[in-house]
């Protein structure tokens, strides 16, 4: 009797997995897909949470970028005020100025710029001169340090305070006998703009005047020629703000994109309770960067 039941349970193995083999091959090979293979719903599912990956990652790379952006513009900022200081110690402490401010804006926009000066004996890289968010300044590259053809004195992304340049008849020029009571906190240089418009007509200069690489303090106002009037320099390429480097070598980010939607006053109190000479003294319309702490000037200037 074992025997008989060994027997019918053998056979009915056999016949379970001979059942099981007789399906045919290509079903076997569709089950395999099937289970290996994903579904138009699962793949759905993946590529919404890579754009969802890739959505939240790219404002962190834009902010990367603009990060690194504005360091290599202080680099650049840095590197000037360092060119400028080995210029005074070589020139008996005069800044690199434009020659005779009274000469007018032709003679001006003739005359050598305060850059050309510094090469290439203290700078050699013109794009040095260059910030990485200005629109134009694939001008100064294509210079490569020829500041002879029209126009060069347009060019640079940043400019120097034309206050330091022009007072005095420009012997303020050599601000090291009037230092101010602030350096740490006087305007030496910045980021210059405009960043839009096209050049005046009949210079063929492509991209927009630059007041020839100086800084206004009065917006539209050219401090060689009070009759001419020129384009804001302004610039909001920062995130709104723009890099300035003072006399004491420091560079610091001030904030500028409520600044432009103002009028400007000769007198900021803030800015007065800074020892701004505009302010306290000369009463001229200006731009006021006091929220920063940062002043055209600090201190007495010369008669002309």
């Amino acid at each position: 009797m074992l025997a008989f039941a060994v027997r019918d349970v053998y056979f009915s193995t056999l016949g379970m997995t001979a059942q099981r083999h007789s399906v045919p091959v290509d079903e076997r090979a569709w089950r395999a897909t099937r289970r290996c293979g994903a579904t138009l719903i699962e793949l759905l599912v993946v590529i919404t949470l890579i754009g969802l990956l890739v959505g939240s990652l790219l404002p962190s790379v834009g902010q990367s970028m603009r990060m690194a952006s504005d360091a290599i513009c202080k680099h650049h900022l840095r590197e000037i005020g360092h060119t400028l200081m080995l210029y005074e110690m070589d020139n008996d402490g005069w800044l690199p100025t434009m020659g005779q401010p009274k000469l007018g804006m032709a003679a001006r926009k003739a005359s050598v710029p305060w850059f050309a000066k510094l090469f290439p004996i203290y700078l050699q890289d013109p794009a040095i001169l260059t910030c990485p968010n200005d629109p134009f300044r694939f001008r100064m590259l294509e210079m490569e340090g020829d500041f002879s053809a029209a126009g060069a004195a347009e060019f640079s992304s940043y400019g120097v305070n034309s206050f330091i340049l022009t007072s005095g008849d420009g012997s303020l020029a050599q601000e090291g006998r009037r230092r101010p009571s602030r350096p740490l906190d006087t305007l030496l240089a910045a980021d210059l703009g405009p960043d839009k418009g096209e050049a005046e007509p009949g210079t063929g200069v492509l991209g927009p005047s630059r007041n020839t690489s100086l800084l206004s303090w009065d917006d539209g106002f050219d401090p060689f020629d009070p009759s001419a009037s020129s384009g804001s320099w302004l610039t909001t390429r920062h995130g709104g703000k723009i890099n300035v480097l003072t006399l004491g070598g420091g560079v610091r980010s001030v904030k500028t994109a409520d600044i432009v939607k103002q009028p400007l006053q000769s007198y900021y109190a803030d800015c007065a309770s800074g020892g701004c000479t505009f302010c306290k003294s000369l009463g001229v319309d200006h731009y006021s960067f006091a929220k920063d702490h940062i002043y055209w000037w600090t201190g007495s200037v010369p008669s002309e």
